[in-house]
Protein backbone atom coordinates (compact mmCIF):
# COMPACT_ATOMS: atom_id res chain seq x y z
CA UNK A 1 0.00 0.00 0.00
CA UNK A 2 1.41 3.37 -1.10
CA UNK A 3 0.19 5.83 1.67
CA UNK A 4 0.49 8.79 -1.04
CA UNK A 5 -1.45 7.19 -3.40
CA UNK A 6 -4.06 6.39 -0.82
CA UNK A 7 -3.61 10.39 0.44
CA UNK A 8 -4.14 11.01 -3.21
CA UNK A 9 -0.51 13.33 -2.80
CA UNK A 10 2.98 13.90 -4.57
CA UNK A 11 5.66 12.48 -2.44
CA UNK A 12 6.82 15.99 -1.90
CA UNK A 13 4.12 17.09 -0.66
CA UNK A 14 4.63 19.88 2.50
CA UNK A 15 2.67 18.73 5.61
CA UNK A 16 -0.08 21.00 5.18
CA UNK A 17 -1.18 19.72 2.11
CA UNK A 18 -1.52 16.40 3.70
CA UNK A 19 -3.71 17.54 6.23
CA UNK A 20 -5.85 19.10 3.80
CA UNK A 21 -5.70 15.28 1.46
CA UNK A 22 -6.68 13.24 4.91
CA UNK A 23 -9.46 16.23 5.92
CA UNK A 24 -11.11 16.08 1.89
CA UNK A 25 -10.95 12.28 2.26
CA UNK A 26 -12.51 11.85 5.17
CA UNK A 27 -15.16 14.32 4.41
CA UNK A 28 -15.96 12.16 1.12
CA UNK A 29 -15.31 8.17 2.38
CA UNK A 30 -16.29 8.14 6.15
CA UNK A 31 -18.75 5.63 6.84
CA UNK A 32 -21.49 7.95 8.78
CA UNK A 33 -21.68 9.41 4.81
CA UNK A 34 -21.97 6.30 3.22
CA UNK A 35 -25.01 4.13 2.02
CA UNK A 36 -25.46 1.34 4.33
CA UNK A 37 -25.04 -1.19 1.90
CA UNK A 38 -21.29 0.19 1.35
CA UNK A 39 -20.66 0.81 4.63
CA UNK A 40 -17.99 -2.15 5.38
CA UNK A 41 -15.95 -1.31 2.14
CA UNK A 42 -15.90 2.68 3.73
CA UNK A 43 -14.45 1.05 6.68
CA UNK A 44 -11.59 -0.34 4.99
CA UNK A 45 -10.78 2.70 3.18
CA UNK A 46 -11.17 4.81 6.10
CA UNK A 47 -8.72 2.75 7.89
CA UNK A 48 -6.17 2.63 4.79
CA UNK A 49 -6.92 6.87 4.55
CA UNK A 50 -6.13 6.87 9.09
CA UNK A 51 -3.20 4.87 8.55
CA UNK A 52 -1.67 6.67 5.83
CA UNK A 53 -2.25 9.63 7.50
CA UNK A 54 -0.79 8.11 10.71
CA UNK A 55 2.91 7.70 9.12
CA UNK A 56 3.00 10.90 6.43
CA UNK A 57 1.68 13.45 9.17
CA UNK A 58 4.78 12.53 11.65
CA UNK A 59 8.13 13.82 10.33
CA UNK A 60 10.16 10.78 11.81
CA UNK A 61 7.87 8.13 10.69
CA UNK A 62 7.31 9.69 7.17
CA UNK A 63 11.33 9.74 6.56
CA UNK A 64 11.64 6.02 7.79
CA UNK A 65 8.63 5.30 4.80
CA UNK A 66 10.54 7.20 2.40
CA UNK A 67 13.32 5.03 2.74
CA UNK A 68 11.72 2.16 2.38
CA UNK A 69 10.07 3.57 -0.71
CA UNK A 70 13.66 4.47 -1.73
CA UNK A 71 15.03 1.04 -1.25
CA UNK A 72 14.90 -0.54 -4.99
CA UNK A 73 15.71 1.11 -7.97
CA UNK A 74 16.60 4.53 -6.25
CA UNK A 75 19.57 6.72 -6.76
CA UNK A 76 22.14 6.65 -3.39
CA UNK A 77 22.35 9.79 -1.82
CA UNK A 78 25.47 10.91 -0.68
CA UNK A 79 26.66 12.33 3.02
CA UNK A 80 26.12 15.83 1.80
CA UNK A 81 22.46 14.67 0.91
CA UNK A 82 21.82 12.93 3.67
CA UNK A 83 23.10 15.95 6.13
CA UNK A 84 21.31 17.75 4.71
CA UNK A 85 17.87 16.29 4.62
CA UNK A 86 18.31 14.82 8.20
CA UNK A 87 20.62 16.99 10.07
CA UNK A 88 23.32 15.59 12.18
CA UNK A 89 21.11 14.73 14.74
CA UNK A 90 18.79 13.17 12.62
CA UNK A 91 21.86 10.77 11.52
CA UNK A 92 23.10 10.22 15.14
CA UNK A 93 19.78 9.28 16.60
CA UNK A 94 18.99 6.75 13.73
CA UNK A 95 22.48 5.15 14.37
CA UNK A 96 21.71 5.10 18.09
CA UNK A 97 18.19 4.12 17.93
CA UNK A 98 17.16 3.36 14.36
CA UNK A 99 13.39 2.21 15.72
CA UNK A 100 12.55 5.25 17.99
CA UNK A 101 9.61 7.13 17.71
Amino acid sequence: MDHYRTLQIDRSAEPEVVEKAYKVLCLKYHPDVSAPERRSEANARMQRINAAYAVLRDPVRRRRYDRTLSGAGASPQSAWDVFMNKGLLGMLLDKVAPDWE
